[in-house]
């Protein structure tokens, strides 16, 4: 009898504990079918019912919280699962395990909403607001404010509002500009020119293979970025000319910058409370970047004081975007010097790492290679003129489908302006959101044949013409959308057209080991990389 008794109270306590754990289910399954359609259907609240249905943030899955540590303990040494170079990869395995929207908390219990449905990325991203609000990257803002002998504002990326929109119109409209590009066309011929040569020059002569292809690949995105923004060649991709030591340690202060803003968000966030490693590498990076881009500016001016005088036509439209930005009148000099050294900064790995994707892409497929050679065979030895750009239908159909699978910006972050409904839960203004536009774009829901390399999708099947205008298009943004686009769109387009006509009319490409991707905070190639270039028969 005493062991019946005990026995019938172990199985209460495990029922009991059962029951406490998964009372939701229990509810849904057991309780509420015996009160549906009853007048007491809703006896213990006062509420609405429909009000008791809403869904907040905090309802949607992801992993589980921990005091102190929010969700980041995914990526701590004791519990390692993921790494944070594979960022872009733990994204879509979060995906996989909890749907189309997952939910990441902060070490502060700031939490973070990241979106994988195309109907909800549409919702945020075409949100019709005159200044769209960007999380900004909080290393960056205080790095600046603690510099105000360099830095009026935390620039051009991180600021929000009307002064956001102030920087904004007054710095980028020269590079914005389709007429002003056109100016640079024949001086980014000779930048590719120049490189084709460089790398024939750097290349193995047995083996035809360029070893650490990505250090020639920023010095030739250095070079364009300087001759667009300061209106003359640098000569960084000389041949017979040995670099400055500060040039090489330009692009890796570049890379470090990026990895340390990856540090920052992604890590604990302990650098805001004393100066950790993440910090310092930080500091470091910024401050070689100021250093050397501001003496290339500071010996740029002195050469436009002294050539002022005679400077014909064609070079005062080269030096147009240089001078547009310094004679401002309605802004702080350390704005339109920060904004410069921004801009240079930006375009030295961003033009590098898009061109090693899109070469990436193309190689890997065999029909890809002759057609863009067909589209460009007769400017072997001449400039590629706009009329060959605009008619380059293949080619940018290439482009543009190695964006849709490799974008350098995989993510795009969003403030919520209005309290939204998206996927079902009630998301309030002032909710930070991460559209996970490249995993989307992954998705056989949105584009047939969601993870081949397919750039016929991009091509009108009536007209034969390149188009934009194809279902799911609108989440392909390698360059963010509306007001918040990058200011560099159009230039990197042209560039990395020219680039790729150059380099397959010059050689046949291949890569020596498959290009793999890592998180720097953008999607980047992991590196060394080594390319086999043999000179293309005529």
């Amino acid at each position: 009898m005493v062991m019946a008794v005990i026995l019938l109270l172990a199985l209460a306590l495990v029922l009991g504990c059962y029951c406490a754990i998964h009372r939701q289910k229990i509810s849904a399954i057991y309780l509420k079918p015996l009160l549906k359609n009853t007048p007491f259907e809703d006896c213990y609240h006062a509420t609405p019912i429909e009000q008791r249905k809403r869904r907040s943030i905090w309802d949607i899955p992801g992993p589980q919280r921990i005091p102190f540590l929010g969700t980041k303990w995914i990526f701590l040494v004791f519990f390692r699962r993921y790494k944070m170079t594979k960022l872009h990869e733990v994204y879509a395995d979060l995906n996989r395990q909890y749907g189309d929207i997952v939910l990441e908390v902060m070490p502060s219990n700031v939490p973070i909403v990241h979106l994988y449905n195309r109907e909800d990325l549409d919702k945020v991203l075409k949100y019709p607001s005159k200044y769209p609000f960007r999380p900004p990257t909080e290393i960056i803002v205080m790095y600046r404010q603690s510099r105000p002998d360099r830095y009026a504002s935390v620039g051009i990326v991180n600021e929000q509002g009307p002064m956001w929109h102030r920087l904004r119109s007054s710095l980028t409209s020269s590079i914005t500009s389709p007429r002003i590009l056109q100016n640079f066309l024949p001086a980014l011929n000779a930048v590719c020119d120049d490189f084709v040569e460089l790398l024939r020059a750097k290349r193995d002569p047995q083996t035809q293979i360029v070893a650490n292809f990505e250090e020639l690949a920023n010095l030739m995105g250095l070079e364009a970025v300087c001759t667009l923004m300061l209106g003359r060649r640098m000569g960084f991709l000389s041949v017979n000319t040995k670099q400055p030591e500060k040039i090489s340690q330009l692009a890796a202060a570049v890379k470090q910058l990026f990895i340390s803003q990856r540090d920052s968000y992604y890590g604990l966030g302990l650098w805001k409370y004393f100066p950790t490693k993440t910090y310092r590498e930080f500091a470091r990076a910024e401050d070689l970047i100021y250093d050397v881009i501001s003496e290339i500016i500071d010996n740029e001016l002195e050469e436009h004081k002294k050539s002022a005088a005679c400077e014909d036509e064609d070079a005062a439209g080269l030096r147009s975007v240089f001078l547009n930005i310094l004679e401002l009148k309605e802004l702080d000099i350390r704005d339109k010097k920060s904004a410069i050294i921004d801009f240079i900064a930006a375009g030295i790995e961003t033009l590098a790492n898009t061109l090693l994707f899109v070469l990436s892409s193309v190689t890997g497929e065999e029909s890809a290679i002759p057609r863009i050679y067909e589209e460009f065979r007769e400017y072997r030895d001449t400039n590629i003129l706009q009329d060959a750009l605009t008619n380059a239908t293949y080619t940018k159909a290439c482009i543009q489908e190695s964006y849709r699978l490799r974008p350098t910006a995989f993510c795009l972050a969003r403030i919520l302006e209005e309290d939204m409904e998206l996927s079902g839960y009630s998301l309030n203004a002032g909710t930070v959101v991460l559209c996970q536009n490249m995993i989307a774009c992954h998705k056989d829901s949105n584009f047939q044949e969601a993870k081949q390399f397919c750039p016929e999708r991009w091509i009108d099947a009536s007209s034969g013409n390149f188009t934009v205008n194809v279902d799911s298009a609108s989440i392909v943004v390698p360059f963010g959308v509306g007001r918040r686009t990058c200011p560099g769109k159009r230039f990197v387009e042209m560039e990395v057209v020219l680039l790729l006509a150059k380099l397959v009319l010059a050689f046949d490409v291949s890569f020596v080991k498959p290009l793999e991707t890592e998180f720097e905070f953008l999607l980047a190639p992991k590196t060394p990389l080594s390319l086999r270039l043999r000179d293309r028969e005529l």
